[in-house]
């Protein structure tokens, strides 16, 4: 059975929440707490299999926590699974969190079972690396 992803409080549980985190952490490639397009676009096409469309990109700069160049801080984020696990579709947050390598107890499978995604910027795909 998997475990909660939420708080009684609708909060992330502090597991959920670091795994969300190392998530955001392994496609933040240049360190600067926010994802920049490359970035976000890696994160998109690695986890939902295509980039982000142009109103997608919009209403995340426009409702999420944003820097003033329009890349998404680590609290955007989490604000976005926030949004999408409240609204009743931890399915989905479940099957982002599965396809990261963790599992229904939010462990992090073993590390050569984990895959990473690459990062080209002028890329359509993010490959894992192998």
């Amino acid at each position: 059975m998997a475990v909660d992803l939420l708080q009684d409080d609708m909060e992330f549980t502090p597991k959920c929440e670091a795994a969300l985190v190392e998530i955001f952490e392994r496609y933040d490639k240049d360190k600067d707490g926010a994802l920049n397009d490359a970035e976000l676009k890696a994160f998109a096409v690695f986890t939902n299999g295509e980039p982000f469309t142009a109103v997608d990109l919009e209403d995340i700069r426009g409702n999420l926590k944003c820097t003033e160049n329009g890349d998404l801080k680590r609290e955007g984020f989490l604000q976005m699974y926030s949004l999408q696990t409240n609204a009743g579709d931890d399915d989905e947050t479940w099957k982002d969190l599965k396809k990261h390598g963790y599992n229904e107890k939010l462990d992090l499978i073993k590390e050569e079972d984990n895959i990473e995604p690459s990062i080209e910027p002028n890329s359509d795909k993010a490959e894992p690396k192998k």
